[in-house]
């Protein structure tokens, strides 16, 4: 069963001399419990195809099917409910809230989505187990390393079970070693059944992934079953 159907998906930015078109024409599909990867070089369009298939922006032209819902379309707080109850988000810089521990960052969409707090606790206390956080409930971002910040965000992104786990470039600000840590936490929460995309321009990183798409210039150019 696809869970993820793309056609024709365009994406311009800009109006008139000034109109830049960065997808042109992408057709793909994602299979539920899939591992997929997007590679390109940068400026290829990666990180813009994320996000039309994520939700977090909206194709200038063509169709996005998610777990059987027409995304394209919606209005902001369709969108909004539609990102915190499906999909869970992993980005390069983190994206934490510096103010808060590691264990309010997991709670937060949990609050959102109108889970108690109790519960939430709970619950963001259990992802961050997962992640081999047991001891940093209280950190605050500033006192964790970036590897460990790259935990409380996927502990965050699957603290809600979502349906899709986005990851663009989360390893783009690690050293190797935590690098490969990060991308053995992913590949593990896909053994447990998760489906993932993921952006990533470092080819030893998709050692895990059933399949990889090249992107080239907006375009799909290959793609490749491992």
């Amino acid at each position: 069963m696809n869970i993820i159907e793309a056609k024709n998906i365009h994406r311009k930015f800009g109006k008139g001399d000034l109109e830049v078109h960065i997808l042109k024409g992408i057709d793909m599909t994602v299979r539920q419990g899939e591992f997929v990867a997007i590679m390109g070089k940068s400026g290829a369009g990666k990180s813009t195809l994320m996000y039309q298939l994520s939700v977090l922006d909206e194709p200038t032209d063509g169709e996005i099917l998610i777990d059987e819902t027409d995304v394209v379309g919606m209005n902001e707080k369709e969108r909004t409910e539609f990102r915190l109850n499906t999909l869970g988000y992993v980005f390069q810089d983190y994206a934490l809230v510096p103010d808060l521990s590691a264990r309010e960052n997991v709670m937060m969409p949990l609050l959102m989505r109108g889970i108690d707090w109790e519960t939430a606790s709970r619950t963001a206390d259990q992802s961050l187990d997962a992640v081999g956080l047991e001891c940093k409930y209280e950190n605050l971002p500033a006192m964790l390393s970036g590897g460990e910040q790259q935990r409380v965000a996927i502990a965050r992104a699957i603290a809600g079970k979502p349906k899709i786990l986005f990851a663009d470039e989360p390893t783009a600000n690690l050293d190797s070693v935590s690098g490969k840590q990060i991308i053995e936490l992913i590949a593990q929460l896909h053994t447990e059944g998760q489906t993932i995309v993921m952006v990533t321009h470092e080819p030893e990183y998709t050692h895990h992934c059933e399949r990889i798409i090249h992107l080239e210039d907006g375009m799909i150019t290959a793609q490749e079953e491992t």
